[in-house]
């Protein structure tokens, strides 16, 4: 974590531990996520209360209200709220106007504090509450709570697992993504450009049409996707060629496929080079497109685990 961040969150007695905080201030549970280098660049906050929907959601409205370059949204348990890493610096200036502010939102619309169970709003007790971690934040609950939670989690886990995996109308969703990264891949080759865009675009694309179309997002949909993305670029990249190859037989008044057109190029040592030189780095700029969205991808898929 920030030092200067760290320092700024133990003034206001948090509790720093690694990247993450945790911290009562003004009567209100805050915990708080500071990401590792290779995460999301975003700091964020999380303030656990119970109330309703509506009600959060309305106090989400305000804070957008107060001018301090923040991101909220509602959670099952109260409120997140985000900054950019990039905002560091806007963060530290703006953290005593978030925690004088915040509060005084919350008790104006008579949010219990951490006294009450975000889950059920009954009041907490020493021997019936549980700290638990949850999407990274520290929440604490009754325990109760606690285990009806952990088996509504198992109970979606085991009907997910046994959900069919629908792989045939997956394929088809990953094809239709995969022929259109393909039609990309063919676009920018003709206008002299080679990069991971047709990849992001097909991956991207054929993950979600494999959704939309009943396959399960699980691993296998990534290796579906991923492999059929990188086949449909490849073979988007040779039909380039063979276009360009059978055009300038044409205009040379030369009758023969484009397949031959391509062959007798490839004779010549130079076109051969720049062939290969292309595919090569194609092929590396797919693969970097892929693993930018597969990375997004796993975290998409997994599943809930139990609380603790």
């Amino acid at each position: 974590m920030n030092k200067k961040l760290a320092a700024a969150l133990q003034q206001y007695g948090f509790t720093v531990t690694g990247n993450t905080a945790y911290g009562i201030v003004q009567g209100y549970e805050i915990s708080m996520y500071a990401p590792n280098p290779m995460e999301q660049s975003i700091y964020d906050f999380h303030v656990s209360f119970y109330a309703s929907k509506d009600k959060k959601d309305a106090i989400v409205t305000e804070l957008s209200r107060l001018g301090l370059k923040l991101a909220a949204e509602s959670t099952l348990y109260g409120i997140r709220i985000s900054y950019s890493t990039l905002m560091t610096g806007t963060l530290l200036k703006n953290l005593p106007a978030l925690f004088e502010r915040l509060p005084e939102l919350l008790r104006q619309y008579e949010v219990p504090g951490a006294e009450c169970c975000p889950c059920c709003g009954k009041p907490l007790d020493g021997t019936q509450k549980q700290r638990c971690t949850i999407n990274k934040f520290s929440v604490t609950l009754h325990s109760d709570c606690v285990s009806s939670i952990n088996q509504q989690i198992e109970e979606e886990n085991r009907a997910f697992a046994n959900a069919p995996n629908n792989y045939m109308q997956g394929i088809c969703g990953a094809l239709l993504g995969g022929i259109v990264g393909a039609a990309c891949t063919i676009a920018l080759y003709y206008i002299g450009f080679v990069s991971s865009l047709s990849a992001i675009i097909a991956v991207l694309l054929g993950a979600f049409l494999y959704r939309k179309f009943g396959g399960k997002p699980n691993v296998m949909m990534i290796v579906i996707v991923s492999v059929v993305s990188l086949i449909l670029i490849g073979a988007a990249f040779f039909v380039s060629y063979l276009i360009a190859a059978g055009t300038a037989a044409a205009e040379a008044g030369l009758h023969m496929s484009a397949l031959d057109a391509l062959l007798i190029c490839l004779d010549d040592s130079e076109f051969a080079s720049a062939f290969y030189s292309d595919f090569a780095m194609l092929f590396v700029f797919t693969i970097v497109g892929i693993v930018i969205v597969v990375i997004s991808l796993v975290r998409q898929i997994k599943r809930p685990k139990n609380i603790s």
